[in-house]
């Protein structure tokens, strides 16, 4: 719904909004209202609305991903939650039929490009992202959509690995489509009918698939799953939550330990998806995809999925299971290199049949050994069969632990991005303070880019002042 321009600026400082969004914890709520507020401040600068012009204003949250390394579009499960940090934007419909763009920091500039489906996003700016989004929408819905003004702010770290640009294309649909009205529109009503429908469809959206009767064609240039668009749109205050893909069923939730708090650390390795760095990325979803086609090959079958490889041989153990994959897909060579599809397969067991469920069980009962011990593994198996933990994950992750951190892992797709640290309670500042010194004299190139941060599970994707 919107509101006025004259309300949003009347609104902006009243702190009940943000508390009912991130706590009642004061310097949070100072930090986001400032932020926000800014945002107004900018929207205003760069499209001078009048005071009764209709705006829309959103809150899209990044995600930390506890578990389910690289197990969404195999069909496996994760362990999510949506963050308390994210973006912030206004959006309001314009007369020119294009769309202007731009974010509150000068550096990234404006961009400015028409409401079209023959739109050719630039690999390697961040314009690809929302302009993909509207290329997608057009061609899906038509072309008869008015433009819009977008003015946004972001908390996160830039290709940090908490989804960043997941939630910037989620963003530009919300500030696209609510002043378009797309959600009233037949052919929206006719192929998405709830929240985890459309996650599907703006996963689809980035990787360029096709969704019912939405076609597709090239995203951004990666070939991801659904499981960051899924906890943006779904994530619940003071929740982890339980997902699995492909389809996309809610599974459970769990409680947020009120004796732990999460802290990010962001290692400044921007974990970019151009280039070179885009092979390493698809490269995981492909060598998923190829344990299943190796694996139809010799025994005819007809699986789409890792998890369907698993679901036929329920009967069989581990070790059995892995014989059959291991006859099936060893020595697949590309680039010179043995692409280890047995080990691929093996990650994505491990993470979904054995770690998971007990670490499910390690937070519902507030058993910290067990979750220590099963992070770790998960951490491991990543670094052995995933090849996306870079050095200076490595050192976050084996430092948290020598600094008292109940768990620690790499999360995201890897590459660069971030670690998560579980601590105790009330220890925060004393660890922060550790890590970052040991960090930062480790890997001086970072001194200035990196982070280091307490995040809390938030709500997902919200309206604000509606």
């Amino acid at each position: 719904m919107p509101t006025s321009f004259r309300e949003l600026k009347y609104s902006v400082s009243d702190t009940s909004h943000y508390e009912k969004l991130f706590g009642k914890e004061e310097e949070v709520v100072k930090r986001k209202m400032e932020l926000f507020r800014k945002v107004v401040e900018e929207f205003e600068k760069s499209f001078n609305p009048s005071p009764e012009e209709e705006v829309y204003c959103f809150f899209v949250p990044g995600r930390v991903e506890v578990f389910g390394k690289h197990t969404d579009y195999a069909g496996g499960h994760s362990i999510l939650f949506a963050m308390d940090r994210g973006f912030f934007c206004v959006s309001r419909i314009n007369d020119l039929k294009k769309i202007r763009i731009k974010e509150i920091d000068p550096t990234y500039g404006e961009r400015v490009f028409p409401v079209s489906d023959k739109l050719e996003p630039p690999i390697g700016d961040w314009a690809n992202y929302p302009m993909t989004v509207v290329k997608r929408v057009c061609r899906n819905f038509g072309t008869d959509l008015k433009g819009v003004d977008i003015m946004f702010g972001c908390d996160l770290p830039p290709a940090g690995g908490m989804s960043g640009s997941s939630a910037l294309m989620i963003m530009t649909f919300y500030a696209f489509a609510s002043p378009n009205n797309l959600f009233d529109h037949p052919v929206f009503k006719e192929n998405i009918k709830d929240k985890n429908d459309l996650a599907m469809y703006l996963a689809c959206i980035e990787n360029g698939q096709s969704f019912r009767g939405l076609s597709g064609e090239r995203g951004v240039g990666t070939f991801g799953g659904s499981e960051d668009h899924t906890i943006i749109l779904n994530g619940r205050q003071n929740m982890l939550s339980i997902f699995q893909f492909s389809p996309i069923i809610h599974k459970a939730d769990i409680t947020y330990p009120d004796d732990l708090t999460f802290i990010i650390l962001y290692s400044g390795v921007k974990a970019e998806k151009t280039g070179e760095a885009m092979y390493k990325y698809n490269l995981a979803s492909r060598r998923a995809r190829l344990v299943v086609e190796k694996y139809n090959e010799v025994y005819g079958t007809k699986h789409e999925l890792m998890r369907h490889i698993i679901e036929e041989n329920k009967g069989l153990e581990f070790e059995e299971l892995m014989k059959k994959v291991e006859r099936a897909a060893s020595n697949y060579i590309e680039r010179g290199k043995d692409l280890d599809l047995p080990g691929r397969f093996k990650q994505f067991y491990l993470e979904v049949m054995e770690y998971i469920p007990e670490a499910a069980k390690a937070l519902t009962f507030r058993d910290y050994e067990t979750l220590s011990e099963v992070t770790n593994k998960s951490h491991e198996a990543s670094k052995q069969y995933l090849w996306n933990i870079v050095d200076e994950i490595e050192f976050l992750q084996k430092q948290s632990l020598k600094y008292g951190a109940l768990a620690a892992s790499g999360f995201g797709a890897g590459f660069g991005g971030s670690a998560y640290a579980v601590v105790e309670a009330g220890k925060e500042r004393e660890f922060i303070e550790k890590i970052a010194r040991a960090y930062r004299e480790r890997f001086p190139k970072y001194a200035e880019s990196c982070l280091f941060f307490r995040t809390y599970p938030s709500k997902g994707l919200s309206e604000l002042f509606a």
